[in-house]
């Protein structure tokens, strides 16, 4: 191998739970970093050269913020012209997660506290909150318990939404862990991301499913049927997983193509000091269905080496949310 291909292949990129945006002929990449005690933007050119980027530190809670601690998942949305950054924290007691939204007129800041968005009825721990827009309307789609001092099993719930911050609808669970791949060492669905194929509108949930802290982390996948967004009937949940390899990923659209950044643990033992971002090509099916190694989606893993998963491309970084 020459010197210039060493120096051009993909490097090892430590980080977790990858949210990218294409952003002004750059991508950005946030991330919660320090032990998880604030938010930054990476602006990197290309997938490839992750680690040559710039950061800018675009949030950190203030010394007497209730939610200061253990800052988890943010993500970035550009919507009707604004950026919002979406993140969970707590106060250092078990149970004390909620999700806040920020808002910002730049996407590297400065930004301005919203507040909590949440079910005021269900005021119980919420994480990986994510947003997207369905026939006009815009939703919120994040992992919670059903009570207050549950801590497993992690549901996905979805609710409506009056504007980017507010929550005007009762939450509805739309998935539980339910087969064994999902509860193997923790009954977990989290990191919900939508997607969506273009021409002919059909309408996925990317989800991670089992412990996130071990290797059993992998991804599942949702299809909306039609009807009710908020009832759980209206989504078929494919039975095996969609990707062994890793978990809780994102879509961004590059010059290079459309790819699927997401993370894997690369240790066998528990924990969550050792992940790494990856990503992967991404292709549709002429039906509209997602592809994983040039077969549509039919519950074929990858045997566990995170190389070959792919998803749509949402451009530039407004996800499935109308300008």
């Amino acid at each position: 191998m020459s010197l210039r291909h060493a120096f051009d292949e993909p490097r090892p990129f430590p980080g977790q739970d990858p949210w990218i945006v294409a952003h002004d002929g750059a991508l950005l990449l946030v991330q919660a970093t320090r032990r998880d005690g604030r938010i930054v933007v990476k602006r990197f050119r290309d997938l490839a050269h992750m680690e040559r980027n710039h950061e800018t530190v675009v949030w950190a809670p203030g010394r007497h913020s209730s939610h200061r601690r253990q800052l988890w998942a943010p993500e970035l949305h550009h919507i009707e012209g604004r950026w919002y950054l979406y993140y969970a924290a707590g106060d250092g007691r078990p149970g004390s997660h909620r999700t806040y939204a920020l808002v910002a007129d730049d996407p590297l800041g400065p930004y301005r506290e919203l507040g909590p968005v949440g079910d005021r009825n269900h005021d119980v721990w919420a994480i990986d909150l994510t947003v997207f827009t369905c026939d006009g309307r815009l939703y919120a789609l994040w992992s919670g318990w059903e009570g207050p001092d549950d801590r497993f099993p992690q549901n996905l719930y979805l609710a409506p939404m009056a504007d980017p911050w507010t929550i005007n609808g009762e939450r509805r669970r739309i998935s539980r862990p339910e087969h064994d791949w999902e509860t193997s060492v923790a009954a977990v669905n989290e990191g919900p991301q939508v997607i969506q194929h273009p021409a002919s509108g059909r309408l996925f949930v990317l989800y991670a499913a089992d412990a996130s802290w071990t290797q059993a982390y992998k991804t599942g996948l949702l299809e909306w049927t039609g009807g009710d967004l908020a009832d759980a009937g209206s989504w078929r949940k494919q039975p095996d997983p969609f990707f062994s390899g890793g978990g809780h990923a994102c879509v961004v659209d590059t010059p290079a193509g459309s790819h699927l950044v997401y993370h894997r643990k690369l240790g066998s033992d528990p924990g969550w000091a050792d992940r790494e971002i990856r990503s992967v090509p991404f292709a549709w099916t002429e039906d509209g269905s997602p592809v994983v190694d040039g077969h549509a989606a039919r519950g074929r893993g990858d045997g566990g080496r995170g190389d070959r998963l792919a998803g749509p491309a949402f451009g530039d970084g407004r996800g499935l949310i109308s300008a």
